[in-house]
């Protein structure tokens, strides 16, 4: 019986802290996940006054006990979802801030590599249409009246 009191005692011993931290919120904490409505920065970042003004209503939030959450969702209602400086994870905020994101890269790679396929394609081509395009030799006889006629129009 004993053991088990002490096994309880020792698990409330190392839950206490744990839930201690995870409501007790602190301003460095919520600084980089919150945006100065005014800025667009991070709060951490930001010295105007309106981010002294949200760093206030922050600390009066986290004097009255609120956890993260809670403060994140009264800088919510207070201020707007703009706010927040990571996009939640789901609805619109999900597609607009983290999958529409993710496809814009892929599908500008894949132009990226298209574009150049076509390009060394194009080259190829060129390189092999080239010599073709010079035409024949000339003759012993077109050479002949060819450096006859750059003498005649240089002197």
């Amino acid at each position: 019986m004993t053991r088990i009191a002490a096994l309880a005692a020792a698990l409330l011993a190392l839950a206490l802290p744990a839930a201690a931290t995870a409501t007790n919120a602190s301003l460095p904490d919520i600084e980089d996940e919150v945006m100065c409505t005014i800025c667009g920065t991070t709060l951490q970042l930001s010295n105007s006054p309106q981010a002294e003004r949200e760093r206030v209503f922050i600390n009066e939030l986290i004097a009255q006990g609120k956890s993260k959450e809670q403060i994140k969702a009264a800088l919510v209602d207070e201020y707007g979802p703009e706010v927040l400086a990571v996009p939640d994870d789901e609805g619109f905020d999900l597609i607009g801030g983290w999958v529409l994101p993710v496809v814009a890269v892929i599908v500008g790679a894949v132009l990226v590599a298209l574009a150049a396929r076509r390009w060394r394609r194009d080259q190829r081509r060129d390189e092999a249409e080239a010599p073709a395009a010079a035409g024949p030799d000339p003759s012993s006889d077109e050479a002949k009246r060819l450096r006859e006629d750059l003498e005649r129009y240089e002197s």
